[in-house]
Formats: C-alpha cells, structure tokens, sequence
C-alpha cells in the first residue's frame, strides 16, 4: 500500500470483517468477562476461559446463557481478552478511518499508523514527527 489512507482503511475494513465473521445467533451486545474453571479431566484448576454475558454466580441462570469465548492461560490473559471484545474492534474500527480523513486532509498521526500496521500485519516502523 502506498497512501497511507488507504493502510488506515484496510486496517479499519479487516477489523470490521473479524468482527463480522463472528456468531451472531445468540450473542448479540453483551459484555465479555473472565471466568475460572474446573479441569474435568483430573478435577484440578486449570486456565480460565472468557465469557459473554453478565457474570453470575454458578446457580444464577440468565437467558440467553452465558456463551464461551475463549480458554487463557491466565486471569491476566483472561482479563484482556475480554477488555478487547468485539465493541472496542468496531470503536477501533471507526477511529481509523476517522484517522484516515485526517491523514489525507491534515498529516497522518503516527500514532494511527503504527496501529494499523500492527492490525495489518506489516513489519513497518513508525517514527514520529517532531
């Protein structure tokens, strides 16, 4: 890519795409939050998996119910995953192409630029403009 509008954009266009490809049946707005589990193969702790829907306690049913999202190894794994739930891509999503604008009316914020490679994939440093 040359135009560094059209780098922000692909950036903002795969998020929206990652997003999009996800279930929606069921899913819907709901929040992401870590859990523990039970390894129930040998009933010991095991790494914790991130959840959407409002975290209750086990006898607390909720409908729809709690849906899986993903294993961690960790609860700070856990925890970021679900702090980088689908709502922050698509607010994500909208800043860079905001960005985008920005870049071809004003300058490009490196800031912009270095999240979009990262998003993208490229191995491009960024530096930035005194």
């Amino acid at each position: 890519m040359t135009d560094t509008a059209d780098e922000l954009r692909a950036a903002a266009t795969k998020l929206r795409k990652l997003v999009a490809d996800l279930p929606a049946t069921g899913w819907g707005d709901r929040p992401w939050h870590a859990e523990e589990c039970s390894d129930t193969d040998n009933f010991e702790s095991c790494a914790c998996i991130v959840a959407q829907g409002e975290y209750r306690e086990f006898d607390q049913p909720q409908d729809p119910p709690i849906q899986y999202v993903a294993d961690a190894e960790t609860v700070e794994h856990a925890n970021y995953i679900a702090t980088m739930h689908p709502g922050v891509s698509s607010m994500l999503a909208d800043w860079l192409d905001s960005a985008a604008v920005d870049a071809e009316q004003i300058g490009a914020d490196f800031r912009a630029i270095a999240v979009a490679r990262q998003i993208l994939g490229a191995d491009k440093q960024v530096g930035r403009a005194a």
